[in-house]
């Protein structure tokens, strides 16, 4: 068996393929492709640990990382800032750590030792340090140094969440050389591979001696557990025994599962089968969803198929061809020295879909997730990117320019979830009249919402998008004339009592307590007001918000206002 075509399944599957792709792509290797998925090839196998190792010691290169960080933070302590004098000690500090534990009899070694007990020492700035900082950036970047200190951390950040400690992520494997744990990679993940292609080889050609030969000196525990029944069986027999009483692989087309698809497999959604008897195949405690070797392999390239920011990883999954699907999350994929934020994802996706035409048929599925292997913990979300949301945002994305970063993921992500985004509103609403903080951004939120109305009922052809976003200035000035005639702290009191009619959906006190607030300051009403007892043209929370937001505002945002 030289090569097997491998089909998408389920979306940790095909997130694996992804990273298998990337990997050798990476490499310089062109792996082949079918319309659901690729063909692994024995040739690229052979690669694939050089090929995995070069991949992620590239993207996650320590040196790189150090070289950014010291020099910004020392170029700003040099400029006069004294607290990055404590950032650039602690990140020293670390450096010293990981070097002193494996490099203290290298030359390199011993020369950042030395500088980093010369810079820390100093507590004030001086033109020396900079060449000290020089020197421990270009000794770092040493290939011996790097390639282990960034080793030992990309399995424990990156791979570790996904496995556990299999295999070279163990930590006793710390101490082995690069090239020794590629090895270890080899022989745990392309070798058992390699074995159940072989023995099938072998199988098909009905040659019984090669068979038990085979068996008898394959490493592969789990295949050699074969030859006791198969000893007084020809071949004929030997292929009945496997169709018959050996599991095939639930995730390909593979004839053998002999693995179980347990933690140390992919710890996001897997068990270990001790906590999971009642799950296992008859019930016997021995097979759990069997997987074959290839499918192991496949899965353990998963990390290298999702973007990972701050340790939650992002991946897309769509009805569409593995190219398609391929091409949608390499949109996105971060760089070795930069990170990409949830929401740079999502819109990426948005640009990607106005290349397409057919993108009305689509619904991204997109999976953020973070697993935590010690406490045996996963936080799993599914967020789908509806043909109305792609409308919303390849049309106003800009509108999402004004919102704080820190508002504007959960927003979007509300919007992905199809939860009404009222709620998150009100409570920052409430938090801007705590703070006195800005309102503008959540008279945004609320046109975006408003117009995110028309879109779920498919109604954006009704849209004039203009004028609905005239609608929702009228309100937010209105109520900014109110503030300006009442003053800021009256108008912040009367907009906790509003708030509290509309989350209890109260129109009536709402509407009666915005009345008044005009006869007292004699300032003439819009009609549109009106809109929050009839809900003609607006919902009630949208002109509510939008008059909230309008009554709480500063003084200074109505130069923005009007020009928006």
């Amino acid at each position: 068996m030289e090569q097997m075509e491998i089909s998408m399944n389920e979306w940790a599957f095909t997130q694996g393929m992804i990273g298998y792709r990337r990997i050798l792509q990476y490499y310089d290797v062109d792996v082949p492709t079918t319309s659901d998925g690729i063909v692994v090839t024995k040739e690229h196998l052979q690669l694939l640990p050089e090929a995995y190792f070069q991949y992620f010691l590239d993207k996650y290169s320590v040196a790189k990382r150090h070289e950014a960080l010291l020099w910004s933070w020392h170029a700003k302590w040099r400029k006069g800032d004294k607290k990055f004098k404590k950032e650039l000690n602690s990140r020293l500090k670390d450096i010293e750590t990981k070097v002193g534990k494996y490099f203290t009899d290298n030359e390199a070694g011993e020369r950042i030792l030395e500088n980093i007990k010369l810079y820390r020492a100093e507590k004030d700035y001086s033109e020396k340090l900079d060449k000290y900082v020089e020197e421990i950036i270009h000794d770092v970047k040493t290939k011996e140094i790097d390639e282990k200190l960034t080793c030992n951390t990309f399995k424990a950040v990156y791979l570790s969440p996904y496995f556990g400690q299999v295999s070279f992520l163990n930590v006793t494997k710390n101490a082995s050389s690069v090239e020794e744990q590629k090895s270890i990679f080899k022989q745990d993940f392309i070798q058992p591979v390699l074995d159940e292609w072989e023995f099938l080889r072998y199988l098909d050609e009905e040659n019984k001696e090669a068979c038990l030969d085979f068996l008898q000196d394959s490493p592969h525990k789990l295949l050699t557990s074969l030859k006791t029944p198969f000893k007084k069986k020809d071949s004929e027999a030997m292929k009945q025994y496997i169709n018959e009483k050996i599991l095939k692989c639930s995730l390909t087309d593979f004839p053998l599962g002999l693995y179980s698809f347990e933690e140390s497999i992919f710890s996001p959604l897997a068990l270990s089968i001790k906590n999971s008897l009642n799950s296992t195949w008859n019930s016997e405690g021995k097979n759990f969803f069997p997987i074959s070797a290839i499918a192991k392999l496949i899965l353990f390239c998963a990390p290298a198929g999702a973007t990972i920011n701050n340790k939650k990883s992002i991946f897309v999954q769509f009805d569409g061809t593995f190219e398609e699907i391929y091409h949608a999350n390499e949109h996105y994929n971060t760089e070795s020295d930069r990170d990409t934020s949830f929401d740079e994802v999502v819109f990426d996706l948005v640009r990607e879909q106005k290349l397409r035409s057919n993108w009305k048929r689509d619904n991204y599925v997109i999976l953020e997730y973070e697993s935590d292997y010690s406490s045996k913990k996963t936080i799993l979300d599914y967020m789908i990117l509806t043909p109305n949301l792609i409308k919303l945002f390849q049309n106003h994305d800009k509108l999402l320019d004004y919102l704080n970063y820190y508002n504007k993921v959960p927003f979007i992500k509300l919007l992905l979830k199809n939860i009404d985004t009222k709620v998150f509103t009100f409570n920052l609403l409430r938090e801007k009249i705590k703070n006195e903080y800005s309102s503008l951004e959540v008279m945004f939120m609320t046109l975006l919402r408003h117009y995110n109305q028309f879109y779920l009922k498919e109604a954006a052809y009704q849209m004039d998008s203009e004028k609905q976003q005239s609608y929702i200035w009228v309100l937010y000035k209105s109520a900014g004339n109110v503030r300006s005639k009442i003053g800021l702290k009256k108008a912040q009191g009367i907009a906790y009592r509003l708030l509290n009619a509309v989350q209890a959906g109260n129109k009536n006190t709402f509407m009666d307590t915005v009345m008044r607030v005009y006869v007292s300051s004699e300032i003439e009403m819009p009609s549109l007001l009106l809109e929050a007892l009839h809900e003609n043209k607006m919902d009630f929370e949208t002109v509510a918000n939008a008059w909230v937001a309008g009554l709480i505002s500063k003084p200074n945002e109505e130069g923005v206002a009007k020009n928006e």
